[in-house]
């Protein structure tokens, strides 16, 4: 004879089972499924209506719940109830679909588990009801089971809800529907809370990339100031051999600096770019000097760049995005360490209009995420990071697609994941750079130099006036302004940095085409020359650029070229 479990042991299997299928109770938990750390629960409550089961447990139908109360005052009743509850709450987690059970005295009840990506979170249950009205069996049994007269239990039965089978149809059907409701409504919150922290995530790294663009100008100032007066210093004084080598050391240190903030300023880019001839070969190798303390030690480089054309017509920022992307996609997928293989080569492909030349751009890393116990990453960690390396991937489509290229993913769990891009090349000629030889030693002439860094104001006033100019400084736009209209006499030269916070060099030098000036004008910038506003800035008159940080024979070349021009009426 099979042993009966205790009545509190039932009890406790069914508060078990039900927190289990209580979306809130769930959710804290140590095993909850690690989706449901996206959801919004105070919507969610709106949805489901309250903390508890929809409709409470006793379903839609009220009217029974006098019957089960009173099935509730002996033990046997209790027993019974109980075990029905637990036989319907199982089948409702086993099944993962729409179950109906008959419990005592003939009652049904029908559960609808609500399933999320595969996971039962909730459920709904449709109450306790019948198909028929209780027969004089069962009415005497409820009777003792629930402690009373036979004519209170006649009574009572009489208000058990009976449904017809077309009711009872009509009903599941509204309850299905219901749930299908619920399990889209959770998933799109889940998926709304994905969203939300990847916009996180994008706002971040927008601030992040304003940050640096601010901190790479400021740095390329104080690298002017160093190379300007280390390289001054070199050209003009007698120094020792072991001055003459620190500062030689200085100023190579200096120009490591200047070529970093001028890949980071490079890969910023500008809000407004024009299609231009981009070096595919040069993007990786920048990228990947950036990328340097991100790859580490963990991280093995291998690079195999054999494309004999790698030139390819874009916005410099978007070739610089889509290779950025690449690769620190390839290097987030290795958290414990791994190979990361980048090659090129050109292949032919024929289209609609005859065969077209590309750049076969693959990306490669050794494996998928670590699992292991050295790279072993938490499964929250895990699903943020597929997030972003989803959401690189996506932006890179949508970038390669605009270029009209392709893009290939080859990836199985576990092992290597190989990125294909193909983009058109186009051949461009070898450009003729035009060298100005510096005429050396003019008259000494009025020099403005105009920026919002006293600093670097200071070093431009040191190496000018040693040159034999008369300096005069702005710290900004309006200053400038006042002093070219009150001055007695005004600059033969203007030094002046392109981004500062009142007005920018494109702005200053058009306000000067416009008073009739034809004073000519050096903007200097941590941006290169191809820069949109610089280049229109580069289109007016007697404009010459200087990219900062610069050596004081750089500066002292383009003011002599500067100034030679205009001696000479060009």
């Amino acid at each position: 004879m099979k042993k009966e479990m205790p009545i509190k042991d039932l009890e406790a299997e069914k508060a078990r089972l039900a927190c289990s299928l209580n979306l809130f109770k769930l959710a804290e938990a140590p095993g909850a499924p690690s989706f449901m750390a996206d959801l919004d629960f105070g919507s969610v409550r709106e949805i489901l209506g309250g903390d508890d089961l929809p409709w409470g447990e006793e379903g839609l139908f009220p009217e029974s719940a006098q019957l089960v109360l009173l099935l509730q005052n002996t033990e046997e009743g209790r027993r019974r109830l109980l075990e029905a509850d637990i036989q319907l709450l199982n089948a409702a987690l086993g099944k993962k679909a729409d179950v109906t059970m008959e419990g005592p005295l003939g009652f049904k009840e029908t559960a609808f588990p609500v399933s999320v990506q595969n996971s039962v979170i909730h459920c709904l249950r449709s109450g306790k009801y019948r198909e028929s009205a209780l027969g004089s069996a069962e009415i005497a049994a409820l009777a003792e089971l629930g402690g009373i007269s036979r004519e209170k239990a006649e009574m009572l039965a009489s208000g058990v809800p009976i449904l017809s089978t077309k009711q009872r149809e009509r009903l599941l059907g509204i309850c299905s529907r219901l749930r299908l409701a619920v399990e889209e409504a959770i998933t799109q919150q889940i998926h709304a809370g994905s969203l939300t922290e990847q916009l996180v995530q994008s706002e971040r790294t927008h601030s992040l990339g304003t940050l640096s663009g601010g901190v790479a100008h400021h740095f390329n100032n104080l690298l002017s100031v160093i190379l300007g007066y280390s390289s001054y210093v070199l050209n003009r004084e007698k120094l020792s051999k072991d001055a003459s080598e620190s500062l030689h050391k200085i100023s190579e240190a200096a120009q490591r600096g200047r070529r970093l903030t001028e890949e980071i300023l490079a890969f910023l880019g500008s809000e407004v770019e024009e299609n231009v001839p981009c070096h595919i070969h040069d993007t990786v190798t920048s990228v990947l000097s950036l990328l340097e303390s991100k790859t580490g030690a963990s991280v093995r480089v291998e690079t195999s760049l054999k494309a004999a054309s790698d030139t390819v017509v874009a916005e410099p920022s978007a070739i610089r995005q889509i290779v950025f992307n690449l690769l620190t996609n390839a290097i987030d997928s290795m958290p414990g360490g791994g190979v990361l293989a980048v090659k090129t080569s050109n292949v032919s492909i024929q289209g609609d209009t005859g065969k077209q030349e590309c750049l076969r751009l693959e990306v490669m890393d050794s494996g998928g995420v670590s699992t292991s116990k050295e790279g072993a990453v938490a499964a929250g960690e895990v699903r943020s990071l597929r997030g972003r390396m989803a959401m690189k991937l996506s932006s890179v489509y949508g970038m390669v697609g605009r270029l009209d290229g392709t893009v290939v993913v080859a990836s199985e769990p576990g092992s290597a994941t190989r990125v294909e891009v193909l983009l058109p090349t186009v051949k461009v000629g070898e450009a003729v750079v035009e060298e100005r030889k510096a005429r050396h030693r003019l008259l000494p002439s009025e020099i403005w130099v105009v920026d919002d860094d006293p600093i670097f104001r200071e070093m431009c006033r040191q190496v000018l006036s040693d040159d034999g100019h008369s300096v005069q400084e702005a710290a900004g736009g309006r200053e400038f302004m006042s002093l070219w209209r009150n001055a007695k006499r005004r600059a033969d030269l203007i030094i002046m940095d392109f981004s500062m916070p009142e007005y920018n060099g494109l702005q200053l030098c058009q306000w000067l085409r416009e008073e009739g000036a034809k004073v000519p004008v050096i903007l200097v910038s941590g941006f290169a020359a191809n820069q949109p506003d610089i280049k229109k800035a580069l289109k007016l008159k007697k404009t010459h650029f200087l990219q900062k940080p610069f050596s004081f024979r750089e500066m002292a070349d383009t003011v002599t070229v500067a100034l030679g021009e205009t001696l000479i009426g060009e």
